[in-house]
């Protein structure tokens, strides 16, 4: 399913997951196609959540893991590939007053302070959910804080679906054996 929301309405390009290319595509929420808008957030090494997509980012010719970096060398990086990589509050700020749903797709958060920007941020958004693979999930909210972050997100009011199945909740997923297992596979059935 396309989506011209996604990555912030420029997938696939120069300007995908920046604040340049969410405002060059805000017009694409009046098209067919358009679902929601869907960005991608991370945690620096220095505990800053921001916007981007891969996991590594070229640094001297070299991909870098971006978890490994401080948000300064990501951000000067980015700049050096012609890219302004934003921090998850800026995107934030840009979508704060629109009217059409956002899913916020998370590929690393290492840190509470991170997962609690997160969660406060989102807590005050409408029409804004959070999501994962089961795979970034379990490694997002480890298995021995993950009741104490379901209870969180669930007391704010905050959904955290899984990736391609929207309606699946993973904090309540992956409270049993069978749920996680459902959990797994993509695409069942659109649920």
């Amino acid at each position: 399913m396309k989506n011209s929301g996604h990555r912030l309405g420029t997938s696939g390009t120069p300007t995908e997951n920046t604040i340049e290319g969410l405002q060059s595509s805000l017009g694409n929420s009046s098209r067919s196609d358009f679902r929601y808008w869907e960005f991608d957030i991370q945690e620096s090494s220095d505990g800053e959540v921001f916007v981007f997509h891969d996991d590594a980012i070229t640094v001297d010719g070299s991909p870098s893991e971006t978890s490994d970096m401080p948000f300064s060398k990501i951000h000067e990086a980015g700049l050096q590939q012609g890219i302004s990589i934003p921090l998850f509050s800026e995107v934030c700020e840009h979508l704060r007053d629109r009217e059409e749903p956002v899913m916020v797709e998370i590929k690393h958060l290492e840190t509470d302070r991170a997962r609690t920007e997160v969660l406060e941020t989102i807590s005050k958004m409408r029409k804004w959910k959070v999501m994962a693979t089961p795979i970034r999930f379990s490694r997002s909210f480890p298995e021995e804080s993950r009741d104490e972050w379901r209870s969180r997100f669930e007391s704010e009011g905050v959904e955290l679906v899984r990736v391609g199945r929207h309606r699946l909740n993973l904090f309540r997923s992956c409270k049993t054996r069978v749920g996680w297992v459902f959990a797994q596979p993509r695409w069942l059935f659109g649920l």
